[in-house]
């Protein structure tokens, strides 16, 4: 029986291994490996842009670390001496928009591997890597605007600063089950660990933003690029991999437009940071505008969880489509979520821009939305496939949960025993008497459209399983 188990686990590993080795044996980072896509399509030369755009910034970076003081003295002036030389600020700019060209061909990259499900095929690592690089890029920006210490940068950094420490608590507002169990669980850790504040302080420095922030911000700022950038040059030496596959004309034009961009649309400077004078709205770059968006819509707690959540979801979902089809038109439900993602990132972020959120109102157009397209999606899907259990994965779901929200907040309050007054604990927005429609009618729409998706599912499973056909029986 130990020789049995034995020879199971060493199988076992032999596959792990052998499945890490595969998809490490077709990694591509930068798609160098995609060589002959590239003459064909331009979406295929993006990787290389990336890497271009990476270079360029780091150059630009080392040449202002000469002229740059990092004190929260002296680094607002010494940005005005860097903006009062004409090449400097040029310089400047260039490195300003090279980190924001980074993240848009990162972001296209990931949009493009995404709707021509590259990571399937042995590609999951390479999708993984994509993710982590735009991930990296992001987070690079981050770090980076805080070095002006101006106004915008002081304020976007404290919220940003202060968002772990939500992850001690529990939502403010717990009007519901699922996320009262939640809470429970990540403050208990919390109580135990001090997870939040031990991560807002070590990113900060310590309780507020300071001379240590600054510090701190400035190594990361220049440690996630040039730790990644020695990890991939010593990929492309190991493999004798090309490095930037686009001809020198695409490298010249894109070089140039950065400079355009930098002379007839100069870095902002904005006003010295000032922690006594709170700016109104707080902005931060433009690639964290939508999650900003997302704080105004949620409770922090929650916005925490989705802002720390989303990569991980992205990939785990990348691993959940397991067909062989490519067509993005034949993958609907991948597809849409792509489209929602996208949709709501650009909403998102023009509706900060024009300072306009409510936390009462506008949440539940955008949960109807998701709600819809993802449906179009499974009947899309159901179309081409005749799947019923996937349609079935989806309306159960919406049946189960809509159902829940309906009786704890719109149904009558029920005499319930002892044993069971948990069901509404917490819960003051229960209405006690009689069905609360008027003060809850997302919820019943949402209840009322899973009940008509359950009466379809019906006649879909009549069309999956259309019953025994007579040439069948006669073959039988």
């Amino acid at each position: 029986m130990s020789a049995t188990m034995m020879t199971r686990a060493t199988e076992s590993m032999n596959k792990a291994v052998k499945y890490v080795t595969d998809r490490f044996d077709k990694l591509d980072v930068f798609d160098e490996t995609k060589t002959d896509l590239q003459a064909s399509s331009p979406w295929y030369q993006l990787g290389s842009l990336t890497y271009l755009f990476w270079i360029i910034t780091v150059v630009t970076g080392l040449t202002l670390v000469c002229f740059y003081i990092p004190t929260t003295f002296q680094a607002y002036d010494s940005i005005i001496a860097i903006r009062e030389n004409v090449i400097l600020a040029i310089i400047r700019g260039i490195h300003k928009y090279g980190g924001d060209a980074i993240i848009i061909a990162a972001t296209l990259k990931v949009y493009r591997m995404w709707f021509r499900a590259e990571y399937k095929n042995k590609g999951e690592f390479s999708f993984i890597l994509a993710m982590i690089i735009l991930v990296a890029a992001m987070y690079s920006g981050l770090t980076g605007y805080l070095l002006i210490w101006n106004q915008r940068a002081f304020w976007a950094t404290k919220i940003f600063g202060t968002f772990p420490t939500y992850l001690d608590i529990r939502p403010a507002v717990s009007n519901w089950f699922v996320p009262e169990i939640t809470g429970f669980i990540t403050q208990t850790i919390g109580d135990l660990t001090n997870q939040g504040k031990n991560t807002s302080q070590i990113l900060l420095g310590g309780t507020s933003i300071g001379q240590a922030t600054m510090t701190r911000f400035y190594s990361l700022h220049f440690g996630i690029s040039l730790i990644a950038l020695v990890i991939s040059e010593l990929y492309f030496y190991k493999n004798r991999f090309k490095r930037i596959n686009v001809n020198r004309w695409v490298v010249l034009m894109s070089i140039a437009v950065l400079a355009f961009i930098a002379v007839i649309l100069p870095a902002e400077m904005g006003s010295r940071a000032n922690p006594e004078v709170t700016p109104l709205p707080i902005l931060s770059d433009w690639y964290f505008l939508a999650l900003y968006q997302l704080l105004k819509y949620m409770d922090p707690y929650w916005a925490t969880i989705w802002t720390v959540g989303i990569p991980f979801i992205t990939i785990a979902l990348a691993f959940l489509d397991f067909g062989p089809e490519k067509d993005p038109w034949k993958r609907p439900i991948f597809t849409m979520a792509a489209i929602i993602g996208f949709i709501d990132f650009i909403v998102f972020s023009v509706l900060i821009i024009l300072n306009i959120a409510d936390i009462n109102r506008d949440p539940p157009w955008w949960y109807a939305q998701m709600i819809v397209m993802m449906t179009i999606a499974e009947l899309w899907h159901f179309g081409l496939y005749k799947q019923i259990k996937v349609w079935l994965f989806w309306v159960i779901p919406n049946l189960l949960l809509s159902g829940w929200y309906f009786f704890l907040l719109v149904c009558p309050k029920p005499q319930l025993p002892d044993a069971l007054t948990w069901i509404y604990s917490n819960n003051p927005a229960v209405h006690p008497q009689g069905f609360d429609i008027a003060g809850h009618p997302w919820i019943t729409m949402w209840f009322v459209f899973s009940l008509a998706m359950t009466l379809l599912t019906f006649l879909l499973m009549k069309i999956a399983n259309p019953g025994t056909q007579p040439s069948e029986v006669k073959a039988a």
